[in-house]
């Protein structure tokens, strides 16, 4: 009798738990790591809104090769402009769009 009202017990335990989404927490995770491949980049981030729209600026710098920069976007999306040409008015080239998701390393330039 006790082992019947313990596997009943360890099967109501298995059911509620099943309903409590624990996954979907690390799913709401909207990082990324922005890291340069070559050479010094100058890097400027917007966000993007769910259609990939660029929205507000997130970082703006100089990223040297091999480092890495957290970025941390609104909607899971980022877009960004760059140039390995470091100069006062050297113009960034590019408008790409990529997810920004669960710690995604995205290499630029």
């Amino acid at each position: 009798m006790k082992a019947i009202s313990l596997i009943l017990l360890s099967v109501f335990v298995i059911l509620i738990a099943s309903l409590f989404p624990f996954v979907d927490a690390v799913a709401d995770d909207k990082t990324c790591i922005i890291k340069a491949d070559a050479g010094k980049v100058h890097l400027i981030v917007w966000d993007a809104d769910d259609e990939g729209n660029k929205g507000y600026g997130i970082w703006r710098g100089l990223i040297k090769q091999g480092e890495q920069k957290r970025i941390e976007s609104q909607h899971g999306q980022i877009r960004y402009a760059s140039t390995t040409v470091i100069g006062e008015n050297e113009p960034l080239s590019g408008d790409r769009g990529r997810w920004c998701q669960n710690g995604k390393i995205i290499g630029v330039p």
